[in-house]
């Protein structure tokens, strides 16, 4: 049995010598608190208040070596920037907007899990990013769930699988599936009007509304999805832009501070404003890509989302990004 080391009497208010010993025993040799009180012949307590004193005076220093260790601090400081209730970082070197989406889907899938629960609605956005959540997303069986799609639907058929995830979402889930029926940008504002009063729709978007959780992605200017599958003419794309849009949230054209562009286009669009979707209590962005971050700055900075999902490089330029008024 080895004989404990006993601590010295010294009159110093810092017993330095004392808490190298303890810091190495703890921190170097392995041992645990107990065992360290054990061996210098001093109290658990004390050893704790050494080691917490070592830190505080620089005698103990830990250094984690590791190139994630950036992601961790941009994710807190974006917490802390934009008010989040959480932020994940995705080191990513992506050699093409696919790809990104991808790491970023990833990445998402165990954020997302954790969160769901039986009982739960669920509000889905579309597009690339969010389907690539899906398509690497693991089977959880759920019971009474319900997936409900956000924005109206995209009518190009073609283009359908490559942006659309609530069906295969609603199946990984074993839940209930529910579409707007309608699309995402009609003929007319005189069209939109009519369906949006029709019962079946009003019942499916209240129910959307009554989502638990919201799971959304961001488009930039040209890159939004409405854009790519063709549903907004060159002209009107030309004529909005110079309203003052940054990007394409929940299906409108928004300007800097988030807000609905005043515009014909967004007059034929279903999807939903932001002061509705802030009702949704936990409301997840999936995004990322420099040319994406007037417009992930502008719903950040208006507390249009609670948490965020987001590549390094993009996170560097979102701090880097003054906050709109």
């Amino acid at each position: 049995m080895q004989t404990p080391l006993r601590a010295s009497k010294s009159s110093d208010h810092w017993p330095e010598q004392l808490a190298v010993k303890v810091a190495r025993c703890y921190y170097e040799l392995g041992m645990t608190q107990q065992d360290v009180a054990g061996l210098l012949g001093i109290g658990r307590a004390r050893v704790i208040k050494l080691l917490a004193e070592a830190r505080e005076r620089g005698v103990v220093s830990i250094r984690i070596n590791s190139p994630l260790l950036e992601n961790v601090e941009l994710a807190e400081k974006l917490v802390e920037h934009y008010g989040l209730i959480s932020a994940e970082v995705v080191l990513c070197h992506a050699s093409d907007e696919h790809e990104l989406a991808h790491q970023i889907g990833a990445a998402a899938g165990p954020v997302i899990r954790q969160h769901i629960r039986d009982s739960s609605v669920i509000g889905l956005g579309w597009g690339v990013t969010l389907k690539e959540l899906v398509d690497q997303f693991d089977p959880l069986p759920c019971q009474d769930v319900s997936v409900v799609s956000l924005l109206g639907s995209l009518t190009r058929r073609s283009s359908v699988t490559r942006f659309e995830a609530t069906t295969e979402f609603a199946s990984r889930l074993d839940a209930e599936c529910l579409y707007l029926p309608a699309p995402i940008v009609c003929d007319s504002a005189a069209t939109r009007r009519l369906l949006v009063e029709q019962p079946l729709f009003k019942g499916i978007h209240r129910k959307a509304l009554q989502a638990d959780i919201a799971i959304v992605s961001i488009g930039g200017l040209d890159s939004a999805t409405i854009r790519q599958v063709g549903l907004v003419s060159d002209k009107e794309f030309a004529s909005v832009r110079k309203k003052g849009a940054i990007g394409n949230f929940l299906g409108y054209y928004i300007n800097a501070t988030a807000d609905i562009v005043k515009h014909s286009i967004n007059e034929r669009i279903i999807g939903i404003p932001g002061d509705v979707f802030i009702r949704i209590p936990r409301r997840f962005m999936l995004s990322g890509g420099i040319n994406k971050v007037e417009a992930l700055q502008a719903v950040l900075s208006q507390g249009l989302i609670t948490d965020l999902v987001v590549d390094s490089d993009t996170a560097r330029a979102l701090l880097d990004h003054p906050i709109s008024s």
